[in-house]
């Protein structure tokens, strides 16, 4: 139950975000990396399907929120969260720690940021893209810096 309230609370955090950002800059990726939290939470191979499920409504209500293609986001996230499950389990039991989950957090914020930039209005990307990235990315570690810490702090100690 908590790390449902703490995917709606990401999902809320990012939405208030990019309402403050918008038409200027992308929101720091804070559901998918509450998503990738919960699922690299996991201590059994079993398949997910509650994150999937919460993966594949949380993109389709942010679809339907802001302008975009109806259940692609829901798509990318649950792709996500294969992604991230799949390469938890590859991690001998003993090394999922808080590393493997910053760099797997890392990977699939930069693949969700390539495709929120494809679907974005290029009249606004125009000369700055770098500048939105650059800025986004700011943002995205000062959110995984805070989750890796309080993941470090939370979990390490315990094995996987």
């Amino acid at each position: 139950m908590k790390n449902f309230l703490a995917l709606i609370f990401g999902w809320y955090a990012q939405d208030i975000v990019q309402i403050m950002m918008t038409q200027t800059f992308l929101a720091p990726e804070i559901y998918l990396m509450m998503l990738i939290w919960c699922v690299t939470r996991e201590k059994q191979l079993s398949v997910p399907w509650r994150w999937f499920a919460a993966a594949l409504c949380g993109g389709l209500l942010m679809d339907l929120r802001w302008i975009g293609v109806p259940g692609l986001y829901g798509a990318l996230y649950t792709a996500a969260v294969l992604a991230a499950h799949w390469a938890w389990f590859q991690i001998p039991a003993a090394n999922r720690r808080t590393l493997p989950y910053v760099v797997i957090t890392t990977l699939l914020c930069a693949v969700m940021t390539l495709s929120r930039l494809l679907f974005w209005d290029a009249g606004v990307l125009a000369g700055r893209i770098g500048l939105v990235i650059g800025v986004q990315w700011i943002a995205n570690a000062a959110v995984l810096i805070f989750l890796a810490l309080v993941r470090s702090r939370l979990h390490d100690e315990k094995s996987f």
